[in-house]
């Protein structure tokens, strides 16, 4: 973006969230003033509409309750006027105007919003201009991850975070066909580099770049990226590759030599790449736990399950809140655990661990500092049960 002067705003709301004012940032007490920056971050995303105090509060705070809701957003308006800096400057000039019973983002404030100039790139006209790579490539470096990303609870920002998601998608995809038409594989090597780090788990930015690797002849480069990748599912969150993956890897497979015994010796020869707990899936956790049996029963080494539950959240939280939760709390585990525990999401709110090797005392020990470590530990309960059948079936 340009440099803007003159009380001009310049706002990032694409992977960051940031408010700049004559190239000062207004965001560096975010954290302090969560609620004004909600309903300035609300404003900003319905700038085309008008709202009643009433609707305002029902939309930006759905789990809470004000006596006088009018009243209660005077008060939060007079706290944004004084973080925007704009209580010295007449209404006229304020972000956001009240009048005739509704408030809405002023139209004629001089601001610059990073995800309208992506969407500006992106529009049916400039798609159908003969620069259309050129477009695309511009809204490609706009985008730096999700819209907002600092929102995970408001119901309102996840049909427009989506909505300048599938835009990037698209973007993506007709600038890496285009580029594919030129023969330019290190143009779509990079830009799918650039896309994996804004989302590593966007599973068709990894099959385009191996499908360019495979194109300058480096398919053993792409092997080795579906099997760090693949890897990578599997130990943050239990992810099996989609069958158009497995396939690309099989074709791939097929045109390059085997590997032999001495790849898997020097494999386990390599520095470790991960320092953390195992997380499985329940089929594979319940696998090690039947090994752990057999192993007991040989040479009389003892195991337990420990079953840690997640108190359900209230009703009026989303399924989206409900999903982050979980992904928090498996990164939880995995950091917290001890290297080389398993884990799994045995159900909706239950993770067993799998246990070993541990006195008693050590045990209550490592699943206290778990628990205690935990942001919010009064959402835990932990029960421990010994490893027999009955306990994983």
């Amino acid at each position: 973006m340009k440099a803007l002067k003159n009380g001009a705003y310049r706002i990032y709301t694409l992977g960051e969230f940031e408010v700049i004012k004559d190239e000062d940032s207004l965001t560096g007490t975010a954290a302090s003033s969560k609620k004004i920056w909600e309903l300035y971050k609300f404003m900003l995303t319905n700038r085309t509409r008008k709202f009643t105090p009433e609707t305002l509060n029902d939309q930006v705070w759905i789990s809470e309750s004000y006596s006088d809701p009018r009243v209660t957003l005077r008060r939060q308006m007079h706290r944004m006027r004084q973080l925007l800096k704009e209580d010295h400057l007449p209404e006229t000039e304020w972000t956001i105007r009240f009048e005739n019973g509704y408030y809405f983002w002023n139209p004629n404030l001089k601001v610059q919003i990073d995800s309208a100039d992506f969407e500006s790139f992106l529009t049916a006209e400039n798609c159908n201009d003969p620069d259309v790579l050129s477009n695309c490539l511009k809204a490609i470096s706009i985008y730096k991850g999700d819209y907002l990303p600092d929102l995970y609870e408001q119901h309102w920002v996840f049909s427009v975070r989506n909505y300048y998601r599938r835009l990037f998608l698209n973007a993506l995809n007709d600038a890496v066909d285009t580029l594919y038409g030129l023969g330019d594989y290190s143009r779509i090597l990079d830009l799918c580099q650039q896309a994996i780090q804004i989302d590593t788990y966007e599973e068709r930015f990894h099959i385009e770049y191996m499908k360019a690797l495979t194109a300058i002849n480096r398919k053993k480069d792409a092997l080795a990226h579906y099997d760090e990748i693949t890897s990578f599912y599997y130990r943050e969150m239990g992810l099996k590759p989609s069958e158009d993956f497995k396939n690309l890897y099989k074709l791939l497979v097929s045109t390059v030599p085997q590997r032999d015994t001495e790849d898997f010796i020097a494999s386990l020869t390599a520095p470790e790449t991960f320092e953390n707990a195992f997380y499985v899936e329940p089929d594979i956790f319940k696998s090690i736990c039947e090994l752990e049996k057999r192993r007991n029963e040989r040479d009389g080494k003892t195991f337990i399950v420990a079953v840690l539950r997640l108190t359900p959240l209230a009703k009026q939280h989303s399924l989206a809140r409900e999903q982050y939760r979980i992904k928090h709390f498996t990164s939880h585990l995995m950091t917290h655990l001890r290297k080389g525990d398993s884990f799994t999401l045995w159900n909706q709110y239950q993770f067993l661990i799998l246990i070993h090797g541990a006195s008693e005392s050590g045990l209550h020990a490592m699943m206290d500092r778990v628990i205690q470590n935990y942001e919010q530990p009064e959402y835990l309960s932990v029960d421990y049960v010994e490893a027999m059948p009955q306990t994983y079936r």
